[in-house]
C-alpha cells in the first residue's frame, strides 16, 4: 500500500512540475508585471571607431590564411604491424604566397621533413620543409596540393616601423580558431642568442601577448605587417 502512494505522490509531484514548465512564460510574465520589474532595454552598438574598425579588417582579411601546423611521428606496432601518427609539435603558419608555401617557426617543425596544414575550414593538407634557417627560426614548408587555399597574407615593411606603433597577432592555436592579440612595438633592432649558437639581430620586440601554440603567426601594425 505504502509503494502505492509513493508511486501516486510521484506522478502528482511530476505533474505539477509540468504544468509549471508549459505555463512558465504566464507564470513568469505575471511576476514581473506583479513585481514592477520589466525586462531591461537593450542599449545599440554605437558606431565603431576608426581604430577599431581598422583592426577588424586586418583580422578579417588576414584570418583565413593563419594555419594550423601539426607534425607527426609515425609508429610501427610490432604486434598487429599497424601504423599509427602521434603528433609531436604544434604551432601557427600563414601562407605566404600562390605558389603554395608556408611560413612559420622553425622550432614549430624541428626534426620533421612533413607536417599537417589545417586551414579555418578545417581542411586538413600535406606540406613539406623545402627550406629551414635553425640560427633565425624560420621554416617554409609547401603544400603537395594547393586546390581552394585563401590568398596570401598581406605583407608590408618593417624598414619604417617606430617603437609605439600598435601590433596585431593573429595566431591558431589547436587548430579550433583564431586569436587576436594586440600590444604595441617596445623595441627595435634587438639581439638575443639563438639556441644553434650565435645571435639573432635586427629583431622587433612587442608586448602582444603571444600564447601556447601561437608560435609561427604573423603580427601586423594597423597599415601593414
Amino acid at each position: 500500500m505504502s509503494g502505492n502512494r509513493s508511486l501516486a505522490l510521484f506522478l502528482w509531484v511530476l505533474l505539477a512540475v509540468l504544468l509549471l514548465w508549459v505555463a512558465q512564460p504566464v507564470w513568469v510574465s505575471w511576476l514581473q508585471a506583479t513585481s514592477g520589474n520589466q525586462p531591461r532595454a537593450i542599449t545599440a552598438r554605437g558606431d565603431l571607431a576608426a581604430d577599431e574598425q581598422a583592426t577588424i579588417a586586418v583580422f578579417e582579411r588576414n584570418s583565413p590564411s593563419v594555419v594550423y601546423i601539426t607534425t607527426v611521428e609515425r609508429v610501427l606496432n610490432l604486434w598487429n604491424r599497424n601504423i599509427r601518427e602521434i603528433p609531436q609539435g604544434t604551432g601557427t603558419g600563414f601562407v605566404w604566397d600562390n605558389a603554395g608555401h608556408i611560413v612559420t617557426n622553425y622550432h614549430v617543425v624541428e626534426g620533421h621533413d612533413t607536417a599537417k596544414i589545417r586551414f579555418a575550414d578545417q581542411s586538413v593538407f600535406e606540406a613539406d620543409v623545402v627550406r629551414a634557417s635553425p640560427e633565425h627560426d624560420l621554416a617554409v614548408l609547401r603544400l603537395r596540393d594547393m586546390a581552394d587555399t585563401p590568398p596570401p597574407v598581406q605583407i608590408g615593411s618593417s624598414s619604417d616601423l617606430r617603437v609605439g606603433q600598435n601590433v596585431l597577432a593573429i595566431g591558431n592555436p589547436f587548430g579550433l580558431d583564431h586569436t587576436l592579440t594586440s600590444g604595441i612595438i617596445s623595441a627595435l633592432r634587438r639581439s638575443i642568442d639563438a639556441e644553434e649558437g650565435g645571435s639573432m639581430d635586427g629583431l622587433i620586440q612587442t608586448d602582444a601577448a603571444i600564447n601556447p601554440g601561437n608560435s609561427g603567426g604573423p603580427c601586423w601594425t594597423v597599415l601593414g605587417v
